[in-house]
């Protein structure tokens, strides 16, 4: 993994001598070594006045509590069922990026180790590995009919590769295009075209064509933009910056079709974290941040704000399918709140099974089945309608950091801090 460069530090050298000022001391002589009287002190009368017994004591039980706390999490594994089917363990560090192929059994994984691997889902077997990425690889995705796969790190290494089209073939990737930005903050395809998006830690959100590299740069505001999303209808970009601005970009204009500034009165001012998300059926839009406010927008502006009680992680919208106009807020405390965003009111509490366990990633299996992805490595189905949980899958150790749903064949792909992905049957899910 690329370690960062400490800055510059300035050297000072002895040929500087000269400028030192020579300064004479006035008052009383210096008293002569021979004048002091010393005081003889045993090594444990040194020890106990300045206490290090104590701090022998204090390091020994902070040793024993980190003993502790790490017998508990072993016994903690330990009992831990493993539901999955498919335990990929090829990674050696935290997995961050994970994607389903849309026509062939294939997986996509990519890790702090600096690497992403194909794999196929049904045995495992590695089918191509990536070995370009000098830094964590974060996103990792296959464009939406599968003929390209694209990958990202934190540094801003973009690398796209042609899907071979036939599977027996080999090598079943062909690297066509790279790109280096400044830090990368996210990354994705359009959904109905070979067109790849980005925004970064400098503000500017790329929009690039497949293969050609034809590029559009949407201007930044020199902070990071922190979030990106398509409207419903693949034509818009629903953004959001550090320093609280919100805007909303036409793709094929690069022109912004609305903006909410730090002068706006339903303005969201500094923000340490934010999510963004697009209603499936119409043009209304979501950004919620980290402290629990959520604004809700149309393509005029904004509408309304409504303030959470808890902190925000993550959100999603119900399927356009859904009779109900329900959105889902994930937070680090373990919460789901179900809102009725029609009428911008709470409507039922989704309560983790277990204490505590942070919520890190939702998405709809279908019309009232939501999907939570926790700190722990568990994940949660809930009726959405009445917060009932539903099922568990376990088998993680710890945080799930992103999970794919491919619901032509009910599984679910799934990578975690315990350096593996996992492939999982979904239950029958019902109405």
């Amino acid at each position: 993994m690329r370690q960062n460069t400490p800055p510059r530090r300035p050297d000072f050298e002895d040929e500087d001598d000269d400028i030192i000022e020579e300064i004479e001391l006035n008052g009383d002589p210096p008293i002569d070594d021979d004048e002091l009287e010393m005081e003889e002190v045993t090594l444990a009368e040194l020890e106990a006045r300045l206490g290090l017994h104590g701090s022998d004591d204090a390091m020994e039980n902070d040793e024993d509590e980190e003993e502790g706390e790490e017998i508990r999490d072993r016994e903690r594994i330990a009992a831990i069922r493993d539901d999955a089917v498919l335990t990929f363990e090829k990674h050696t560090a935290p997995v961050f990026g994970c994607n389903l192929h849309p026509k062939f059994d294939w997986a996509v994984t990519g890790s702090e180790d600096d690497k992403a691997y194909v794999w196929n889902i049904k045995s495992g077997e590695i089918l191509f590995e990536i070995t370009d990425h000098k830094d964590t690889v974060t996103e990792t995705h296959f464009s939406h009919d599968g003929s390209y796969l694209a990958t990202g790190d934190i540094s801003g290494e973009l690398l796209v590769y042609k899907v071979t089209e036939q599977q027996d073939e080999r090598p079943i990737l062909t690297k066509i295009w790279e790109y280096s930005m400044f830090d990368m903050a996210w990354l994705f395809w359009h959904r109905a075209a070979n067109v790849l998006l980005a925004g970064g830690d400098s503000g500017e959100v790329y929009v690039w064509r497949i293969p050609s590299g034809e590029c559009k740069i949407l201007p930044g505001h020199s902070t990071r933009c922190e979030a990106g999303e398509l409207s419903n209808d693949g034509k818009k970009l629903f953004t959001v910056y550090m320093n609280g601005v919100v805007k909303l970009w036409d793709l094929k204009s690069s022109q912004v079709l609305m903006e909410v500034n730090e002068e706006h009165p339903l303005g969201l001012g500094e923000i340490t974290h934010a999510v963004v998300a697009c209603e499936p059926d119409s043009p209304f839009y979501l950004c919620a941040e980290g402290s629990g406010k959520l604004l809700f927008c149309t393509g005029n502006g904004p509408v309304n704000v409504v303030q959470s009680e808890h902190g925000i992680e993550c959100i999603a919208f119900a399927p356009s399918s859904a009779e109900l106009k329900l959105l889902a807020c994930g937070s680090l405390d373990g919460q789901i709140s179900i809102w009725d965003y029609a009428k911008y009111s709470l409507r039922t509490v989704c309560e983790s099974p277990v204490p505590n366990d942070g919520i890190l990633r939702l998405k709809w299996l279908n019309d009232y089945t939501l999907l939570a992805a926790t700190a722990q490595g568990n994940l949660n189905a809930f009726d959405a309608r009445s917060g009932a949980l539903k099922f568990t899958l376990t088998g993680h150790h710890y945080h799930i950091y992103e999970f794919v749903y491919k619901p032509q064949e009910n599984l679910l792909l799934t990578v975690s801090e315990d350096n593996t992905a996992k492939i999982f049957n979904i239950p029958p899910l019902g109405e």
